[in-house]
This record gives C-alpha cells, sequence and structure tokens, in this order.
C-alpha cells in the first residue's frame, strides 16, 4: 500500500489563499484481490451517518463527503482549507487517513496471513 499526501498553497481567484490537500491511495495486485475478497473495499473508513458527528462535520467540511471508502482513496479525495486558520483541519484528515489506511494494511495482512497458515502441513514426532 501506498499513501500519497500532497498539501499545496493556493491563489484564490480574488487574490485570497486557500490550501488543498490531495490524498490518493495505491494497493498492490494483491492487496486489491484481498480488499476485495474480504469485501471492505467499500466499508467506511472514517465518517458516519450522523451527521452531527464531529468526524463527520469534518469530512464534510474539508471533502463534502459524510465518509470515504477505501474506493474514494483509490481515486483521490481533494480536502480543502479555506484560509491558514483551517490548516488543522487538513492535518486532522491527514492523520486520520494515514491511521486508517494502517489499520486497513493490517487487516489486509491479517487476512493473507491466515490463508497461507490454513494452506500449511507439518509432520512432527511425539
Amino acid at each position: 500500500m501506498k499513501l500519497s499526501v500532497d498539501r499545496q498553497e493556493k491563489k484564490g481567484f480574488f487574490g485570497g489563499t486557500y490550501y488543498e490537500t490531495v490524498i490518493r491511495v495505491t494497493l498492490t495486485d494483491e492487496e486489491r484481490k484481498v480488499a476485495y475478497g474480504q469485501g471492505i473495499m467499500n466499508a467506511w473508513l472514517i465518517g458516519s451517518n450522523d451527521v452531527s458527528s464531529e468526524e463527520t462535520v469534518n469530512l464534510l467540511h474539508l471533502c463534502n463527503r459524510s465518509h470515504l471508502t477505501m474506493e474514494d482513496l483509490i481515486v483521490g479525495i481533494t480536502a480543502k482549507a479555506n484560509n491558514e486558520s483551517e490548516l488543522g483541519f487538513l492535518a486532522w484528515i491527514e492523520n486520520r487517513v494515514k491511521d486508517q489506511c494502517k489499520n486497513f494494511k493490517s487487516h489486509i495482512e491479517t487476512a493473507i496471513n491466515n490463508k497461507e497458515n490454513m494452506n500449511q502441513s507439518f509432520e512432527e514426532e511425539i
């Protein structure tokens, strides 16, 4: 798994400054195969149905979404902070995505290891 985070300062049409972070994830072929096999590509990594939750409010503010899935991250998302005082929100989403990607990768690695362990044979003298 590769996580790419690119934050840039941009100039608005009327001279104001805003900040954008583009986040994209790339999975290896094996990771993608296992994730689809496990049915977790569209599982919500961040956000919820509760639009009043802090996490969902932050997501709605930054990228106009109530939740993010691995499918979303593979396609790529853009989070936008309207001014310097909102940079903390960008740091929040960057860190949150990084943490959730680590959890996702751990889940995939566990599934791969379990599959490998199921296909092992051994002999032991007792």
